[in-house]
């Protein structure tokens, strides 16, 4: 009775491990932050990102938490029900402190209750901190000219 209780306890806790756990590969930590973007909510972006995160954007860089949220709450305030994702990730480099990748970012929403959509190339690098994935660093720009 005792070793069911154990597992079921041990599966509940499983499904309810919170998002930056350090169970989740590097895969599973950049698609975790990616759903955390998408509640609008630096409370729920922060625990997916490095202290020493590096947010290289269009308009500026930015690092560490402080200046990464300012940009973020600032998207989030232009962008009205932004949904932002990945498509076609590939990973460079994969050790065990250390993942890199590359990928196509999309996104849409509103701009001043104008449907609104973009997108372009991005590169994200994630470091496992005290076991767990966290990202290290963002680069966001437009799509090659071709």
């Amino acid at each position: 009775m005792n070793q069911t209780l154990l597992a079921l306890f041990g599966c509940l806790f499983a499904v309810s491990l919170p998002a930056a756990d350090p169970l989740m590969n590097h895969a599973a930590a950049l698609f975790a932050y990616v759903e955390a973007l998408n509640t609008h909510s630096w409370a729920k972006i922060a625990p997916h990102v490095a202290e020493d995160a590096v947010f290289i954007f269009t308009e500026d860089t930015f690092t560490g938490h402080a200046a990464a949220k300012a940009a973020f709450e600032k998207t989030f305030a232009m962008i009205a029900d932004e949904h932002f994702s990945l498509h076609d990730i590939k990973w460079t480099a994969v050790t065990d402190d250390v993942a890199a990748c590359y990928y196509e970012f999309r996104w849409k929403g509103r701009i001043s209750g104008e449907d609104a959509v973009g997108g372009g190339r991005g590169t994200s690098i994630l470091r496992n901190v005290n076991g767990r994935w966290l990202i290290a660093h963002e680069h966001l720009g437009p799509y090659a000219r071709k």
